[in-house]
């Protein structure tokens, strides 16, 4: 234990660890998170430790007097809420904040880390490893998910995906199935987002199972075991209704459970029984997939046409479309994008750089990563949230390609290649900062979207809307609130207010409502506020929101108050905070 706590890999991690800290140190003092997300689990994890059921994880404060439903698990809350419990009685509840915040993703960056460079030590070298602990901790499309106060669910699933993606390479197979199954299962529950890749780890283990490269079968037998086991421990500790629950498409429901059993019904048998014959495993693989879907569409329908389709096109149309992080790559700032996707891009240009000198024994485990990593960048140009999850893949591969450059550089006697091999490891090492700088340089769209964040409207907004601006509302007595949907979280944080609505899908009635109170004419917009019983609106001059309001509907109520013509059923108070503009119902 001790040899490890003195290894590079883990004296990397405390020194940038440390570093990210200081970075982050005003976002711990404010425990203001890096978004709303990470704002409203905070919120979460507060009621959750002042009583609320872990059953319920209704948001009261949102969408008064029924509250806003969450699809929220709880199961990340318990790690912070292990440590807030430690550290309260010594150190008070707001220090205990900050630990637990600061403490927890840190230790989920050490684990993503430490899991890469095994991968890379693997499959190339210990110096590999080495590398790749640097690459993981300097890889803003990872550290984004991981720094200190990052303590939504995006974290955790990074560290499912790289002990999932480890397993791979354990020659135990027993041993690797049941960590594969439980780490895919737990990815699951805690969001949806992981199916698709889920999707691709088993079918990876069907392939190669079918083509004999893994003639017993056992890899993938235990693996659905493991997960069928895990998936129903964790659905029936945390789903009060059971299998008589409603069905959500959005997280794991009991349709979900009954496609998982049908298809471990059909493979795990096949996978430790059928001998090695292509025709009968491909047979059995399309039988389970088969199942799968059907049951799961015969439970759900709705599902078939993704997590949102139930969702109010107004509510679509106004929110859901300009959530960009759920859009595909071209809906991105071209800049943003092309600097997150450099260490995937990076990963399979180091592919095919490395193709020639792959040991014949380590072609198989260089080509899972491949399939994974070339499934996983696609993914990502669909859903661009994915990218942390290519780029994971992508680390181990990069790692390795360093460490071969690093070969050459040493034996090469010619200083100006010396200089350019020196060069390129630098460039595969932090790809992204270098697209960024060649961005700015050389294309005049990306310097005008770079310039365009910079602007004085955007950092009036941006000041505005802080952590700092927003909690002076709390000098207003206890309110039900009309604000801007990121605004919603960081009132719920700082304040003892309510607010309608927030950017979280399943409350579609509360932002339904909130939408049409800022977009309607004023006289329906006073019908609505008078029904919800709204005290207060607030709003930011220049959020993105209250721009789009107020350029699709000049008539609305927004747009009115933005030219200063208040009905008289609003009374103007005070700015509070950076510019908050702030009205009164009468």
């Amino acid at each position: 234990m001790i040899a490890r706590l003195k290894s590079p890999s883990f004296l990397i991690w405390m020194v940038l660890a440390l570093l990210l800290a200081w970075l982050s140190r005003d976002v711990i003092l404010t425990r203001s998170g890096w978004d709303p997300d990470d704002q409203l689990r905070m919120v979460q994890l507060r009621d959750f430790l002042a009583g609320q059921s872990w059953f319920d994880t209704t948001q009261y404060r949102l969408n008064a007097p029924e509250g806003g439903p969450m699809h929220w698990s709880r199961l990340i809350e318990l790690p912070l809420a292990l440590v807030m419990i430690l550290a309260t009685p010594l150190f008070g509840p707001a220090v205990a904040e900050m630990i637990a915040g600061t403490l927890v993703p840190l230790t989920c960056f050490g684990l993503v880390a430490y899991m890469l460079g095994r991968i890379a030590a693997h499959i190339g070298s210990p110096m590999a490893g080495t590398v790749a602990v640097v690459m993981t901790m300097v890889s803003p499309a990872i550290s984004m998910q991981l720094r200190p106060m990052r303590i939504d669910h995006h974290g955790w699933q990074l560290v499912c995906a790289a002990l999932a993606l480890w397993t791979l390479f354990w020659p135990a197979a027993r041993k690797a199935g049941i960590c594969m199954g439980v780490a895919l299962a737990v990815w699951l529950h805690i969001s949806l987002e992981g199916a698709p890749v889920t999707v691709a780890f088993f079918g990876l283990l069907g392939w190669r199972w079918a083509m004999a490269s893994e003639s017993d079968g056992s890899r993938l037998g235990y693996t659905i075991v493991a997960f069928l086991t895990a998936s129903l421990t964790l659905f029936f500790s945390t789903q009060l209704g059971g299998i008589a629950a409603d069905n959500y498409c959005d997280t794991i429901s009991p349709a979900h459970i009954y496609a998982i059993i049908a298809a471990s019904a059909v493979i795990a048998p096949a996978a430790f029984a059928l001998q090695p014959n292509k025709v009968l495993r491909f047979a059995a693989l399309g039988l389970a997939g088969g199942a799968a879907i059907a049951v799961l569409l015969w439970q759900a329908p709705a599902c078939a046409q993704g997590a949102f389709s139930t969702m109010d096109p107004v509510v679509r149309d106004y929110w859901y479309v300009r959530v960009n992080e759920g859009m595909p790559v071209w809906h991105q700032k071209w800049a943003v994008a092309l600097s997150l996707l450099g260490v995937p891009i990076a990963g399979a240009i180091c592919l095919l750089f490395l193709g020639g000198s792959i040991a014949k024994d380590r072609k198989a485990e260089y080509a899972g990563l491949a399939i994974l990593l070339v499934y996983s960048a696609l993914l990502a140009l669909l859903v661009f949230r994915t990218i942390s999850l290519a780029t994971l893949i992508a680390v181990p591969l990069v790692a390795v390609a360093i460490t071969h450059l690093f070969a050459s550089y040493r034996s090469e006697a010619q200083p100006l290649k010396r200089v350019g091999l020196f060069a390129l490891m630098i460039l595969l090492l932090m790809p992204g900062a270098f697209i960024t700088q060649a961005m700015t340089l050389f294309s005049s769209k990306a310097a005008a979207e770079a310039a365009a964040d910079k602007t004085p409207d955007a950092l009036k907004a941006e000041k505005c809307e802080s952590i700092e601006s927003v909690s002076q509302l709390a000098k207003l007595e206890k309110a039900n609130i009309l604000a801007p949907f990121d605004l919603g979280p960081a009132i719920l944080l700082t304040t003892p207010h309510s607010v309608v609505a927030s950017s979280h899908h399943r409350n579609q009635k509360g932002m339904r409502a909130q939408i049409d109170m800022y977009r309607l004419p004023e006289a329906q917009s006073h019908a609505i506020v008078r029904s919800r019983n709204i005290s207060h609106i607030v709003a930011c001059t220049g959020e993105a929101e209250m721009r789009g309001y107020e350029k699709r509907n000049p008539d609305g109520l927004w747009a009115q108050l933005a030219k200063g013509n208040t009905p008289d059923w609003l009374e103007p108070l005070p700015d509070m905070g950076d510019e908050l503009k702030v009205w009164r119902v009468r």
